[in-house]
């Protein structure tokens, strides 16, 4: 009986220009997602070293990690199909956790990660933002902040990133929720220290421009505007849920005229109504700190979640919180204070936060609204 020879295929290497290419279109960086390493050093001893593999999404042979009969030798050396990763992450997707990445997730994972390297490399010095993103959980639900979505809302702006990481300044896993109070003592330290330690020497070394985008409850939004003031050049992001979610502002949306509605009698204790997402129940203000009060109300004809859709809008709405910031300190005097309750858009109370200027206007006393403590209560206050 004869023997029946097999016949190894000969792996067919990949020229210099395309490997230049992979790497050039790559960053020198590991594509997989949130890794990022780079490849052309040690990251302990920083030695200069080639840490990359080219990895195949379908493999270069048929029965080879998501190998395809008739497209694995095909696609052998197509630069559409390689990824430039690291040891670890070159495992994890053919071995460790092989069914775990279908080609699908690896293609868009490329994708992504070459479209962030050829915005960043493509910018003028004058044209690059720091992108800083800030979430706390609200309730049970924690938002997150994809680096891609902020990344191309900013491209509508003509700025891009100045890195492809972004300034998170938020607590990861929190663990208390919104309605507990010390949940209020430690996102506001959390939100204090990181802006201290990330974004303050950005600003010492001058002209930094900040993109923000934020996901999280009011009083924190308002806190995160107050760090940065108006000192900081600034872009404040929205995340719009109609007719698709996207941080991106809109092309051609009219702007929403914003009012400020004065109280008749003025009395010692100055309330500011912002009612922008919903209308505020007065009785519930009244319930809080008695009937011996004054309501100022910043608000709009129809109150809803999804009312700003511009940034002339926005800019609106912040026209009217330095106007009633200034009217309130004029009737009531330096030795006041503002009880602040907001329900609005998110870019609203990181704005409504900007505008407050330390030792000009009065201290804010900012309520929340929640369901567990049914209604509003006391959370932070911003002082000089």
């Amino acid at each position: 009986m004869s023997k029946q020879k097999v016949i190894k295929r000969v792996r067919k290497r990949l020229d210099e220009k395309s490997t230049i290419e992979l790497w050039v279109k790559s960053g020198g960086r590991c594509q997989y997602v949130s890794c990022n390493k780079p490849l052309w050093k040690d990251s302990i001893t920083l030695r200069k070293m080639n840490k990359g593999y080219i990895s195949h999404i379908v493999a270069a042979s048929d029965d080879g990690p998501r190998g395809e009969r008739g497209n694995s030798e095909k696609l052998e050396r197509e630069l559409s199909n390689l990824m430039l990763l690291c040891d670890e992450c070159h495992n994890r997707i053919d071995r460790a956790q092989l069914d775990e990445h279908p080609k699908e997730m690896l293609i868009k994972m490329k994708k992504d990660h070459e479209r962030r390297v050829e915005m960043v490399t493509s910018i003028s010095s004058d044209k690059k933002s720091h992108i800083v993103t800030y979430t706390a959980n609200i309730g049970e639900f924690e938002p997150r902040i994809s680096f891609i979505e902020a990344a191309m809302a900013m491209r509508g702006k003509v700025y891009f990133p100045s890195s492809d990481i972004p300034y998170f300044l938020g607590l990861e896993k929190a663990v208390f929720t919104d309605d507990e109070a010390e949940y209020w003592l430690i996102q506001e330290r959390q939100l204090v220290d990181s802006y201290r330690h990330k974004i303050k020497p950005l600003l010492e070394k001058g002209d930094a421009h900040f993109s923000i985008f934020g996901f999280a409850p009011q009083p924190l939004l308002i806190k995160l505007g107050n760090l940065f003031s108006e000192i900081a050049s600034s872009k404040i992001y929205q995340n719009h849920r109609e007719p698709i979610q996207t941080w991106k502002w809109p092309k051609n949306e009219k702007t929403i005229p914003v009012k400020l509605l004065e109280p008749i009698v003025k009395t010692k204790t100055a309330v500011l109504v912002i009612s922008m997402s919903d209308h505020v129940n007065k009785d519930r203000v009244h319930s809080i700190l008695g009937n011996d009060v004054s309501i100022w109300e910043i608000t709009v004809d129809n109150p809803n979640r999804n009312i700003i859709k511009s940034e002339e809008s926005l800019q609106n709405f912040k026209n009217k919180v330095r106007d009633v910031y200034s009217k309130i300190r004029t009737v009531q005097g330096q030795d006041s204070e503002i009880h602040l309750f907001p329900v609005m858009p998110n870019s609203c109370a990181i704005e409504t936060g900007r505008v407050w200027m330390p030792k000009v206007d009065l201290p804010l006393i900012i309520y929340d609204q929640n369901k567990k403590r049914d209604g509003f209560y006391k959370t932070l206050t911003i002082k000089q």
